[in-house]
C-alpha cells in the first residue's frame, strides 16, 4: 500500500512539472514615477518557484510582483527564463536595489542576484526597462488593484 501511494505521488510531481502552465496569477497595475505596469502577483510558494521561468516573453509594460511573508534577503536566479529581466528589490514601497539586463539561464543556472538589504517583494520587467523608463533606486511604487 506504501509503495502504491509512493507511486501516485510521483506520477502527480512529474505530471504538475510537465504539464503546461496556463493559471494566471492575480493581476495589479504598479506605478512607478509615470511608467504604469500591468504586474501578476506571486504570493505563494509555487507561484515564486515558477515565476516568469519557461516563459516565451513578457509585454512591454508587464512584470511580476514577487510578495513574500517576512522581511529577508532575496536570492534569485534566471532559471530556465528565455528572455532577459531587470529585477527590482524593493523594502515595501520603495526601490533598495536594481539588477539590469541580467541573462537567461538554463536550469543549471551559474548565478544568483539578491537584495542589498532585507525586502519583502521583488519586481521583474523586461530588461531595459529601468532605463528606458528612468527607475531609480529610491523611486517609490504604488499599487493598485486591476
Amino acid at each position: 500500500m506504501e509503495k502504491i501511494f509512493l507511486i501516485l505521488i510521483c506520477l502527480a510531481l512529474i505530471l504538475f512539472f510537465l504539464t503546461p502552465r496556463t493559471d494566471k496569477n492575480h493581476q495589479i497595475k504598479i506605478k512607478i514615477n509615470q511608467s504604469i505596469i500591468d504586474a501578476e502577483v506571486a504570493d505563494n510558494p509555487l507561484a515564486r518557484y515558477r515565476g516568469l521561468s519557461n516563459r516565451p516573453d513578457l509585454c512591454e509594460k508587464c512584470g511580476m510582483l514577487f510578495v513574500f511573508p517576512i522581511k529577508v534577503t532575496q536570492i534569485f536566479s534566471m532559471r530556465r527564463m528565455i528572455f532577459p529581466l531587470d529585477i527590482i528589490w524593493l523594502d515595501g514601497n520603495k526601490i533598495i536595489k536594481i539588477d539590469k539586463n541580467l541573462l537567461p539561464e538554463d536550469a543549471d543556472y551559474k548565478h544568483t542576484y539578491s537584495s542589498s538589504a532585507p525586502s519583502n517583494r521583488v519586481l521583474e520587467v523586461n530588461a531595459g526597462f529601468c532605463d528606458k523608463n528612468n527607475i531609480n533606486v529610491n523611486d517609490e511604487i504604488t499599487i493598485y488593484p486591476k
